[in-house]
């Protein structure tokens, strides 16, 4: 199996041919001082396995070109994290669904293509050759034999952090919110009573972390860890968020970042070697 690291994900894209036994293919990138990127393959496979996540501007582009210079290989896709998979729909009249051009761009060149916990059911839908892989048991079993309570941030969050709650074998529950009156609103959990108990916040992606903040501020909790499977963590995010008193986060490397902790290498490899 012949790798050909994006970018933005060497690291797991390293992971991946350790586990499969594949070839990591060397690839040049570089920026031009106009700004333009560019990208040079050294060694061009019949086929291969291109790993790349979109956690910027840069990232698609760079990957576009990976993709473009592969015109004439076989392409497996790996986006471990799918950037602009939250614009899945029209809000405003004349608004661009970003979603469904990069599933247009990405599936003109890939055979297939596997993603790690879209971020929801529309942005999925956008696609035809689409694999969505689940991370959360990988969250839960990080917290395996810990006696935590998994919140989920809202009510749209509650499956995802059931499944990583049934891994982990903990209570869960998500947080509702209820306005007091113009200035105030209250955030708390549904059903659980968590004070004095060690809770862990858990999402699938971490952009600004202000969610984070304000539930942290209203959890009477023990302490508080947040575990989540892509750490955009946009800005200062990380320190907003330690700064309101979370004890750690933790992540996958869907993204590349000091707090991924969980990997998802087996994950995709398994897929792989299907």
């Amino acid at each position: 199996m012949n790798i050909v690291p994006g970018n933005a994900s060497p690291i797991l894209s390293s992971r991946i041919a350790e586990k499969t036994g594949g070839k990591l293919i060397e690839a040049e990138y570089k920026r031009f001082p106009d700004g333009e990127l560019y990208v040079r393959i050294k060694e061009i496979p019949d086929d291969c396995v291109v790993v790349q996540s979109i956690n910027s501007n840069d990232d698609l582009v760079y990957l576009i070109l990976v993709l473009d210079a592969l015109e004439n290989s076989d392409v497996t896709l790996v986006v471990p994290y799918m950037g602009y998979a939250r614009q899945d729909k029209k809000f405003l009249e004349g608004e661009a669904v970003s979603i469904r051009a990069v599933a247009k761009i990405l599936e003109s060149y890939a055979e297939r293509i596997f993603t790690v916990n879209i971020h929801s059911k529309d942005a999925e839908s956008w696609f035809k050759k689409l694999e969505n892989l689940d991370a959360m048991p990988l969250i839960g079993e990080k917290y395996k034999g810990k006696d935590v309570v998994m919140i989920a941030p809202d009510k749209g969050s509650l499956e995802r952090v059931k499944v990583a709650a049934k891994y982990a074998g903990c209570d869960y529950d998500y947080l509702e919110k209820r306005r007091v009156d113009a200035e105030t609103v209250e955030i708390f959990p549904k059903k659980l009573e968590v004070e004095g108990r060690d809770v862990v916040i858990v999402d699938d992606i971490i952009s600004t972390g202000g969610t984070i903040v304000e539930a942290v501020k209203n959890l009477e909790a023990k302490s508080v860890e947040v575990a989540c499977v892509h750490a955009v963590l946009a800005g200062n995010a990380l320190n907003r968020i330690y700064s309101a008193g979370v004890r750690k986060v933790v992540a996958t490397d869907t993204v590349e970042k000091a707090v991924s902790e969980i990997t998802v290498s087996s994950l995709i490899s398994e897929v792989l070697q299907c």
